[in-house]
């Protein structure tokens, strides 16, 4: 059955010259289609004969397959031999049949179908010879005529396969690449879009942009002028009118605290003293002497002569000595603490007037035109990288559409090498 198989041998395809044409990228799909016609046509017209060649001889190896089925043994055989031979036709003739089934007449004539239709039928005839080559040793020593008959008919079934197998070998090329070109059309026509919609986009961003300064640069002018007016410089004042005040205030509480810090030490000694029930306080006393310890600006003056009693007290389990210097420390800050309280609150009510100044001026016109004018420079920093993002992608996009092109023209040089296409995107 090899000489069988030898008809399939592969040939070397040949492709068909064009003349030197140039051609605009829109009109591609008709020329496309022009040539896939005339491709289809040239096909039809090839293989027309050779489907009336396929349906004769695919009738002639259903009848010789019949006749090997009903074939009588005639001659003198050895009864194994006959056995062996009958038992192997019935595969056989099974192999031949069921590849009849499965390689029906071809009706359609498209390309494509009948390329589907050529590897299916040749894969089938394959399978066929390889599943029936043992048996047919056998079948032909006893059935020798009709053996022969089937393997002239099989012959003559490759022998059309091998001539359809022509026809879609000088045409496949092209055929590849006319479906290619379509394909490259799409690719490039959805870039081309792409690129389009991007450039669009870019300029939108672009004119949102320079609308943005030009919105952004009226804002800076109307927040230089209020800094330039009235209202501005009265705040301008008041800031460093309160900040001076805010000093003078720092000072002043420094100063009156300097008084009281000495004696927190003996101040927290009598609070344990208290708490331990080792010594006893009135509870106003208490109470000054907790504030004295928390915030020393804010005790009372009456409370440091209480506290003089107190370090004068000989129930007051402390020592001598440091009874002697805390008495020394209190006695100093009553002689200075009026002085320095008044100093205090004079300095608190000068940076609350100052204060309250500030808050009742006009300062929401300037928080308003700071805060417009930040907006739309953080708009636009925004805009910005978008734009630039926006360029990124159109470069990316512009170097993909130059491949594609690429791409196109190496399809559409398997077509006709003279072909020159006018892309004028």
């Amino acid at each position: 059955m090899k000489w069988i198989k030898k008809l399939f041998g592969r040939k070397e395809d040949s492709s068909e010259k064009t003349d030197i044409k140039e051609i605009n990228f829109e009109d591609l799909p008709k020329w496309l289609d022009t040539r896939s016609q005339k491709i289809s046509s040239r096909v039809e017209k090839d293989v027309s004969g050779l489907l009336r060649e396929f349906e004769v001889s695919l009738s002639a190896l259903n009848e010789s397959n019949t006749k090997l089925a009903e074939a009588r043994v005639e001659g003198d055989f050895d009864i194994r031999a006959v056995k062996r031979a009958k038992s192997n036709r019935e595969n056989v003739t099974k192999q031949v049949t069921m590849l009849i089934d499965k390689i029906k007449v071809q009706e359609n004539k498209d390309f494509r179908a009948l390329e589907s239709f050529y590897a299916t039928a040749t894969q089938n005839l394959d399978t066929c010879l390889e599943n029936m080559n043992r048996s047919f040793r056998y079948t032909r020593v006893v059935f020798p005529e009709e053996s022969k008959e089937v393997s002239e008919s099989l012959a003559s079934l490759g022998k059309v396969f091998n001539e359809l197998r022509e026809v879609i070998l000088v045409n496949k090329k092209e055929m590849d690449a006319i479906e290619a070109v379509y394909s490259n059309i799409n690719e490039v026509e959805e870039i081309s879009a792409s690129i389009a919609a991007n450039e669009l986009e870019l300029e939108s961003r672009n004119q949102k942009i320079q609308a943005l300064k030009a919105e952004t640069s009226d804002a800076s002018q109307a927040l230089e002028d209020f800094r330039k007016g009235t209202a501005w410089q009265n705040l301008q004042r008041l800031q460093a009118e309160i900040t001076e005040a805010e000093e003078k205030l720092r000072k002043a509480e420094t100063g009156l605290s300097s008084l009281i810090l000495p004696l927190s030490g003996h101040l927290s000694r009598i609070k344990k003293l208290h708490e331990s029930g080792r010594y006893t306080l009135k509870p106003e006393i208490k109470k000054q002497l907790d504030i004295c310890l928390e915030d020393p600006t804010k005790v009372d003056s009456s409370f440091l002569p209480e506290l003089q009693k107190i370090f004068e007290d000989n129930t007051l389990d402390m020592q001598t000595q440091k009874k002697e210097k805390a008495l020394l420390q209190v006695k100093a800050a009553i002689s200075g603490f009026l002085e320095r309280k008044k100093e205090y609150l004079e300095a608190l009510q000068e940076f609350g007037t100052k204060k309250a100044e500030i808050e009742s001026s006009d300062t929401g016109k300037l928080t308003e035109l700071e805060h417009r004018e930040a907006e739309l420079l953080s708009r636009i920093s925004l805009l910005e990288e978008d734009a630039q993002d926006s360029k990124k992608k159109l470069v990316a996009l512009r170097e993909e559409l130059e491949q594609r092109k690429e791409k196109l023209l190496a399809s559409i040089s398997l077509i006709g090498s003279d072909i020159k296409v006018n892309f004028g995107l």
